[in-house]
């Protein structure tokens, strides 16, 4: 039998990360395993799910690199994959279930109501265990004392998840459920509607939960940071590197290996490597592995991506042939996120722009007048001011003024550095100088003068 695994959201907005997770550990497991993934699309409660939310979690999902097998944009044999599609399918559920007397309308078992205007409830056992064969976590029995009927359909006829999603994951040949571990508490209801149905159950795979650095779960808008999948692409986090640091995050690679490309997780990705315990989405790790990834990226392929962060920032990027490339490998050691480029590059777009504290304490040194004007000078003379030009001209500077003065490297280029970006830290003065070109270059250091 092909292992079948299934990711279905329900389409209520945004998509969050944490969903996301989940996605991705389903889908590498099927991948592992040589199995299908399939996407269906639980809409059936029509007050809180849009066709425009399905489509962003397709969107998204595709975004960080995650592919199925069927679903509801490509078809596929077991069809359709939007559940409000398959209500005929929960119909026939319903009626055997009633025609075996393992289900029944109303809030009393013993004495069922009519179907109109009431719910429909599992009859579940009251006595013995449930007991729940998790995959990561081993057998969990529950007390059937403890349990309740639960709903399966509501007074108004909409089928509930307890039903609907067990129902279309039996039709659908799902061998594999992987889900988060809040429906452990539910998953005796799942468990006794397949021993009614008289169905084989699935595989169950019940995650650990993602929290963050406070211990707690995860929120759409949460203290440490946004966790929509909006907030990570207008950030300017990688999608590969997304992608490779969710695997992280609660499972183990060979031999601690953590830049992983989607082959390795093919051949790696097993059951057995799964962690039950919670994982902590940690910032700093994720932007350290952002930035991996970002240095594999060659000057122009870096330039590209932050190219749409600097035009929403700016109203005009120059475009002389290998500006941008250049103004990018001025700054990539010190990217983390794309949207970092837009603080970095101030200085080359702006002349007006914020005196750091750093560059006040380098102007207010005595070198700085007698070191901008020489500079001055030395440029107004060259006709092209080129990285070569620059070198040259700074270094005789430099030899002059310690000879002379007795000056430190920093007391020289670090007032120049601050008239020309407003800080005495940045790219090397060469890359700075031939990247605003020499009139900029002129009128800054006229302006520090001043």
């Amino acid at each position: 039998m092909v292992p079948r695994f299934r990711f279905a959201p329900s389409p209520t907005g945004t998509p969050h990360i944490g969903n996301l997770h989940t996605a991705l550990f389903s889908w590498a497991l099927a991948r592992a395993l040589d199995g299908d993934f399939i996407l269906r699309i639980e809409d059936t409660d029509p007050t809180r799910n849009t066709p425009e939310s399905a489509q962003l979690m397709m969107d998204a999902l595709t975004w960080l690199g995650i592919d199925w097998d069927e679903g509801p944009d490509i078809g596929g044999d077991f069809g359709p994959y939007t559940q409000s599609e398959r209500f005929a399918s929960h119909q026939k559920a319903i009626q055997r279930l009633l025609d075996t007397n393992q289900a029944y309308y109303g809030d009393d078992p013993a004495q069922p109501a009519a179907a109109a205007g009431n719910p429909l409830r599992l009859r579940m056992p009251h006595t013995g265990k449930t007991i729940l064969r998790d995959a990561i976590r081993g057998e969990i029995h529950i007390d059937n004392a403890t349990l309740h009927d639960p709903v399966l359909v509501r007074s108004n006829g909409r089928s509930l998840y307890h039903l609907a999603s067990m129902v279309d994951d039996h039709q659908m040949g799902i061998t594999h459920v992987v889900r988060g571990e809040e429906w452990i508490s539910t998953a005796p209801y799942h468990i006794q509607l397949y021993k009614a149905m008289g169905w084989a159950e699935p595989v169950w795979i019940h995650l650990p939960l993602i929290l963050n650095r406070q211990g707690q779960k995860l929120k759409k808008r949460d203290p440490e940071g946004g966790y929509l999948i909006t907030d990570f692409q207008e950030t300017g986090y990688l999608p590969k590197a997304l992608f490779n640091y969710l695997l992280l995050l609660g499972w183990a690679p060979d031999n601690g290996q953590e830049i992983l490309d989607k082959w390795q997780v093919r051949k790696q990705f097993r059951l057995e490597r799964l962690s039950a315990s919670n994982a902590t989405f940690d910032w700093d790790k994720l932007n350290w592995m952002n930035q991996q990834y970002l240095n594999k990226m060659s000057d122009q392929e870096l330039a590209e991506a932050i190219r749409p962060f600097l035009e929403d920032a700016y109203d005009h990027i120059p475009n002389p042939t290998g500006w941008l490339e250049q103004l990018t490998g001025s700054i990539r050691s010190h990217l983390v996120k794309l949207e970092d480029a837009i603080d970095l590059t101030e200085w080359a777009f702006s002349d007006h722009f914020e005196m750091q504290a750093d560059g006040s304490a380098a102007l207010a040194d005595a070198a700085t007048h007698p070191v901008l004007a020489r500079l001055v000078a030395e440029v107004a003379t060259v006709v092209l001011l080129d990285k070569q030009t620059v070198h040259s001209i700074l270094n005789k500077l430099r030899a002059d003024f310690q000879t002379s003065h007795g000056w430190k490297a920093t007391q020289i280029f670090h007032p120049i550095r601050a008239a020309l970006t407003g800080s005495a830290a940045g790219p090397p003065l060469p890359e700075i100088m031939s990247i605003i070109g020499k009139q900029r270059t002129l009128q800054r250091l006229a302006n520090a003068l001043r």
